[in-house]
This record gives C-alpha cells, sequence and structure tokens, in this order.
C-alpha cells in the first residue's frame, strides 16, 4: 500500500511538473510569435509612414496625421524628435512638442534610427503594461537623416497574452486538484480493495481451518482416547501407588487434547451457547490444569481477580483463552519465572491482562502475532493467539499485546461485563 501510494503521488508530481511546463513553453513561444508579429507591424508602419511624411515631417499637419494614423491602428502613441531628442510632433500630447523627450530606455535604438537604420525595441514590462516600440529615420530635403520617427504600441496587443497566462493557471490549479482528487480515490480505492482481500484470504483459511478440525477430530481424537485407555489398564496392571510414570501418559494425552480442542474451536465462526460467566472461576480452573507445567518450570503464578463482574460468554471458549495465554506464558520461560493474572474494570469492560517475565517479542513480529500459522517458537503452531483473538472477538471484546525484547510479555483481553449485575 506504501509503495503504490509512493508511485501514485510521484506519477501525480511528474504529470503536474510536464503539464505545467508545456503550458509555459506554449505561452514562451506564442509570445515570441506575437512579439515578432508586433515588432514587424511597428516597423511596418514607422517605415511606411516615414516615407508618406518625407522631408516634410515638421509641417503643421504632421501633429494631425500622426493623430489619425494612431487611432486607426490602435497605438499608444506617434511621435517624431530631431537630433536633439526634443519633440517635434507628439500624437497622444500635441503639447509636449519642442520638450525633450524620454527615451532613456531606447537610446540604442533611437541612435540606430539617426544612423539611417530602422530599427525596434524588445518587449519591456513598464508595470502593468507590455510596450514595444518601432523607429524609423526621417530626412530632411537633403536626403541626410535629422529627425527620426517613433511608433509605440501597449499593452492592448498583448491583451491575449495576459488572458492565456490567467487561464493557464486556471487549468493548472484545476488540473493540480483533478491530479490529487485522483490519487486519494485511487488510495482510497486500493486501500479498500486491500481490506477485501485481507477478508477473502481469512475466510479462505477460516474454511481450510474447519476442514482441517473435522479430519482432525477423526484421525487424531480417536487414537488419543485409544492412547488413555490402554494408559489406564497398563496403570491397573502394573503401576503402584505413588507411581507417576503412569500418570504422564494421561496428562500428555489431556495436553493434546486441549490443542485439538484449539484447533477444532477455530472452524466455528459464531460464539457457543453464552451464560454468566465468573472468570476468576475459569481462571482458576485454568490454572488447575497446567499447574504440573508450571510446578515443572519453576515457574510461579500470582491472580488478582477478586470482585470483578461477570461477563455473558461460552464458558468453553472463554477457557481456551485463558489456557492458551497461560501456556503461551509458560512455554515462554521454560527455566522458571512468574506469571501474573490481574483483573479490573474499565468502565463498561472486564479486563484481564496475563503477563509473564519471558523475552518478550520482537517489534517486527509484534504485528503478525495474531496470525493463523504464524508463531515465534520452533515448536508452535502459530493458531494459539489467532485462536484468543477470533473467540474474543467473537464475544464482541478486544485483544491487546504489549511486548519488547528482555520485558516480558502482557497480553490483555477485554470484555462487556453484564450490567446490572454484581461481583461474585
Amino acid at each position: 500500500m506504501r509503495r503504490f501510494t509512493f508511485w501514485a503521488v510521484v506519477l501525480a508530481v511528474v504529470a503536474i511538473i510536464a503539464f505545467n511546463v508545456q503550458g509555459w513553453l506554449v505561452l514562451t513561444r506564442t509570445s515570441r510569435v506575437l512579439e515578432k508579429e508586433l515588432g514587424d507591424r511597428l516597423q511596418a508602419v514607422a517605415t511606411t509612414l516615414a516615407a508618406v511624411l518625407g522631408g516634410r515631417y515638421d509641417s503643421p499637419g504632421t501633429a494631425s496625421l500622426l493623430s489619425d494614423v494612431m487611432r486607426s491602428n490602435n497605438l499608444f502613441n506617434l511621435f517624431v524628435v530631431d537630433e536633439s531628442l526634443a519633440y517635434v510632433a507628439n500624437a497622444r500630447d500635441p503639447k509636449l512638442a519642442g520638450e525633450k523627450a524620454a527615451v532613456e530606455v531606447d537610446a540604442a535604438e533611437v541612435l540606430a534610427a539617426f544612423a539611417g537604420a530602422p530599427s525596434q525595441t524588445r518587449l519591456y514590462a513598464a508595470g502593468p503594461y507590455y510596450l514595444k516600440s518601432a523607429f524609423a529615420p526621417l530626412a530632411d530635403s537633403s536626403g541626410v537623416v535629422a529627425a527620426v520617427l517613433g511608433v509605440e504600441a501597449d499593452a492592448r496587443f498583448f491583451s491575449t497574452l495576459t488572458g492565456f497566462r490567467t487561464s493557464l493557471l486556471l487549468i493548472n490549479a484545476l488540473s493540480l486538484v483533478a491530479i490529487v482528487t485522483v490519487v486519494l480515490v485511487s488510495a482510497s480505492l486500493a486501500r479498500r480493495a486491500l481490506v477485501l482481500e485481507k477478508a477473502a484470504g481469512r475466510a479462505a483459511t477460516m474454511a481450510l481451518l474447519g476442514q482441517m478440525s473435522a479430519a482432525m477430530a477423526h484421525d487424531i481424537r480417536n487414537p488419543l482416547g485409544i492412547i488413555r485407555a490402554s494408559a489406564e489398564r497398563l496403570k491397573k496392571r502394573y503401576g503402584g501407588e505413588g507411581d507417576a510414570t503412569f500418570d504422564y501418559i494421561p496428562e500428555e494425552v489431556d495436553r493434546l487434547d486441549r490443542v485439538v480442542a484449539s484447533y477444532l474451536s477455530l472452524g466455528a465462526s459464531r460464539p457457543g451457547a453464552s451464560a454468566p460467566i465468573d472468570v476468576a472461576e475459569v481462571v482458576a480452573g485454568v490454572l488447575k490444569d497446567v499447574e504440573h507445567e508450571t510446578a515443572r518450570s519453576g515457574i510461579a503464578v500470582e491472580t488478582e481477580l477478586a470482585g470483578l463482574p461477570t461477563v455473558h460468554a461460552n464458558p468453553v471458549e472463554l477457557r481456551q483463552v485463558f489456557l492458551n495465554l497461560v501456556l503461551n506464558a509458560v512455554q515462554a520461560q521454560p527455566q522458571g519465572g512468574a506469571i501474573r493474572i490481574a483483573g479490573r474494570r474499565d468502565r463498561d469492560w472486564l479486563v484481564v491482562g496475563v503477563s509473564d517475565k519471558g523475552p518478550g517479542i520482537r517489534r517486527e513480529d509484534l504485528a503478525r502475532v495474531f496470525e493463523p500459522f504464524y508463531t515465534t517458537k520452533e515448536k508452535g503452531s502459530g493458531l494459539g493467539l489467532f485462536s484468543v483473538k477470533r473467540i474474543v472477538e467473537a464475544h464482541r471484546g478486544r485483544v491487546t499485546i504489549e511486548a519488547a525484547p528482555g520485558s516480558g510479555t502482557t497480553v490483555e483481553v477485554r470484555l462487556p461485563f453484564e450490567k446490572g449485575r454484581g461481583s461474585r
């Protein structure tokens, strides 16, 4: 899932960058084309008008002619400057005639025109406007360049570019929103698909466990019954009082029977018949069943379960939960240790924790301890905690586990207790 999200984000970022780059490349190319077309147009206007004016550029009708041409061509200004860079005529403001022209920005192009070569400026920004100018030489009656005709275009020529830039920014923003939406929706669908896949996997696992349970009921429990009966006959024939050897076989048969029972319980999707249960009594029965294992391993057992409310549960399945947890705690401490089983109320929950002082569980294993067939023990089946989780959740409860290498393990079972009933 993380890999999918990562590549989805990478593709989204690449798509956004590619889209933006393409848009701005188009804008740049369009700007250059428009600038060239504008420059050619201004140059044509300047050259043509210079030919019309000829040596009569300083005649009284020049300002009127320039004004007419400016309006008909949607120009910003038309003007004539002499060698002293004073206005001879100014179509936009005729009153400026005789005053010094502010052509410092266009000085190189103006000088080129005085040298006899038509010229034009590059497009430049002046505040919110885009400006471009073209210049053409004006010769006097003797053919000597004595003045320069200037043609200026304003932002109206580039209103299309401004609109295009605004549209491009809007499209970029909308595309970003669209891509983010697609990524989020895709991630959501992927998560849902992952959940469905896990659910299908769990269903397949449960079906397999159900089939396995039926086979085990026939193939294992029947031989176990024969072994127990044979052991009892041998004890009656050869066993003496106080001889623990003949008790070992029935005990091991009982242990194997408990393992088989845990397998058989996995095939059921719902809890069995429920009844009010005193958890303290269930735990006491479990501890009595495993006292041989705890004594053999040198494990001290401490309980703190007095005054707890009853829970509504299936007694056999609830016993299986605590049997699995206690056996796990015993197996985690083969060289001796301690087990503590403590209960408490937590609002509407009865919480029972089973703690040991074993080696703990690695962080990478914690996320998988409730998976079927996953085990960290050399001879484990990987079904103990899976069975615990399945049974507790079937009773509308929750199971949590806390462990760290070298600091032991605590498994907490949370079950809803019966409201209105007192403790036993």
